[in-house]
């Protein structure tokens, strides 16, 4: 069939199920947007900053588990949007940015036009799994297919591709390709049986469960197991909403930088890891002790990383899982249950705790929760997200998303319009610092040409206040750069067409949340709260 590049990506996003992308246009992809205007079955967000597009994408992906898409234009449009692709690299999203290129003839020639990026395609090896330069036509098609297939198979990775401005506008009969399913890795069955003998013959177990649970939709398997062993369920902060925090079985986030959690978890006879990295976050640097470990991840190269693994499962979570409970059930478990209980009972004397320590902090986390709906979707930066990391009670799956590696300030608002897109009927949420919210604030735009009704909750201490603890540690007095001048954020929101509403005390959110969210409309509400690290 007779169409240009620009038509080619269009038509194979569309073949492989895509339906919204996020984007900005330039002089170099508009070939892609007149496409994009001629596809009703697409839709597309006009972002402010490509940044925010790729924040946006990744909020998306991570809501829905499709592919979030984005696109930008060449030179500075696409390495704008490098940090998104930080991002989503480090927190395993599969997120496919699509980006224009100079024509074929002045790439890399370094002439001097607008634009020009020596190596724009190299830029990104380092933070996608796919960087490739679709030079020919009759390429473009199999390319968009193959890079949809490559970031949801296995660990899910970021991928760009660029096409040059020549190949976008040149028309041709071209072949539309359909992406192939993703590979969903099986696991060894010899492994999976070693597993279960060792959890079986256990009296102690205790499970740990990461982002790689979410990517996978492994919630169902990871419960059935859990209850069979009746084995405490710990999360990693990517990984919070695993299973219900109100579960009996659930400890949640609230161990990171808790001793006596953390010393519960190093006392269990067995620790089954899932979908985790097992990362230096989850276990302040490496130095928490980890009983035997039976560690299953579906990328090869996490097992052994960080911690040294008695049985290794590399495979599918939910696969893998499934087949680990009915290997399970022809075993046998030992665990009786009194050990999830007294794990349980500590988690809940750590929040009566900091509750009684911390009441300002731990009020808002409370305020938060009993505004929101079961299902609400809370996307988090700055300083805020350590506390609500391990103490906000998360009761569904993908509904918490956090920059817990990268640890991008400015991710919280765009990653809640991809949240809010994906997800329209739900509750949406984005809490963080003054200082990261300035980072995005022009995103409210795009949140309001959307229709994504999202909460902004800025928590305003007028400054980066952890900058200014750490330089308390190291420095005593001497405060510098973490000071800022902040706008008027109620007045700045309603500049925008969106609610703002000022508050003089935190014990006043609850019942902002409750209007904003009443009013269905893109709203901010500036908080004044500093906060310091919720660990002892």
């Amino acid at each position: 069939m007779q169409m240009s590049g620009g038509q080619a990506i269009v038509e194979t996003l569309r073949a492989g199920g895509v339906d919204t992308v996020f984007g900005i246009p330039g002089v170099h992809n508009l070939a892609i947007y007149d496409a994009l205007s001629r596809t009703p079955e697409i839709t597309h967000i006009v972002c402010r900053h490509e940044q925010g597009a790729g924040f946006a994408a990744d909020g998306y992906a991570r809501t829905s588990g499709k592919p979030g898409v984005f696109i930008t234009t060449t030179g500075p449009g696409a390495t704008n949007a490098f940090t998104a692709l930080g991002e989503a690299w480090s927190e395993s999203s599969p997120v496919l940015h699509l980006a224009s290129q100079l024509a074929t003839n002045l790439i890399d020639a370094e002439r001097g036009v607008v634009h020009e990026l020596v190596d724009q395609t190299g830029t990104f090896r380092n933070v996608t799994r796919i960087n490739k330069s679709v030079r020919e036509l009759a390429r473009v098609s199999p390319a968009v297919a193959e890079a949809l297939t490559a970031i949801q198979s296995g660990r899910p990775r970021p991928a760009y591709l660029d096409f040059p401005e020549d190949i976008l506008n040149a028309v041709d009969d071209v072949t539309v390709c359909s992406p192939a399913a993703p590979e969903i890795p099986e696991p060894d069955p010899a492994h999976v049986r070693r597993a279960a003998e060792r959890l079986g013959r256990a009296r102690r177990p205790v499970i740990l469960a990461g982002a790689g649970v979410h990517r996978s939709g492994a919630w169902v398997e990871l419960l059935r197991v859990a209850e069979a062993l009746q084995a405490p369920v710990f999360e990693t902060a990517p990984g919070r909403g695993a299973i219900p925090n109100d579960h009996p079985l659930s400890v949640g986030g609230r161990w990171t930088g808790d001793p006596r959690l953390s010393r519960f978890l190093s006392d269990s006879d067995v620790l089954l890891a899932v979908g985790t990295r097992l990362g230096g976050g989850s276990t302040a640097n490496w130095t928490l002790e980890l009983p035997p470990l039976i560690h299953l991840d579906v990328d090869p190269d996490v097992i052994n990383l960080n911690y040294p693994a008695d049985v290794a499962i590399v495979g599918d979570a939910r696969v893998s899982l499934g087949q680990l409970y009915e290997s399970l059930m022809d075993g046998g478990a030992r665990s009786d249950g009194q050990w999830a209980a007294t794990a349980r009972g500590l988690a809940e004397q750590v929040d009566a705790e900091m509750r009684a320590a911390h009441p300002i902090a731990m009020g808002v986390i409370d305020s938060l929760r009993a505004a929101l709906d079961r299902d609400a979707i809370v996307t988090n930066d700055s300083l805020i997200q350590y506390w609500t990391a391990r103490h906000f009670p998360v009761y569904t799956p993908r509904s918490y998303h956090i920059p817990w590696i990268y640890g991008t300030l400015g991710t919280a608002l765009p990653f809640a319009i991809g949240a809010a897109v994906a997800a329209p009927d739900r509750q949406v949420v984005a809490i963080g610092g003054d200082g990261a919210f300035m980072f995005t604030c022009g995103e409210l735009a795009t949140a309001i040409q959307a229709g994504a009704n999202v909460v902004c909750v800025v928590c305003n201490d007028q400054g980066y206040n952890a900058m200014r603890r750490y330089q308390r540690l190291r420095y005593g007095d001497r405060i510098f750069a973490s000071d800022l001048v902040t706008p008027d954020f109620a007045a700045l929101a309603e500049s925008f067409g969106a609610l703002g509403i000022r508050l003089q005390a935190p014990d006043e959110l609850e019942a902002a949340l409750r209007t904003a969210l009443a009013a269905k409309r893109v709203a901010v509400i500036d908080l004044p709260l500093s906060l310091d690290l919720p660990w002892r």
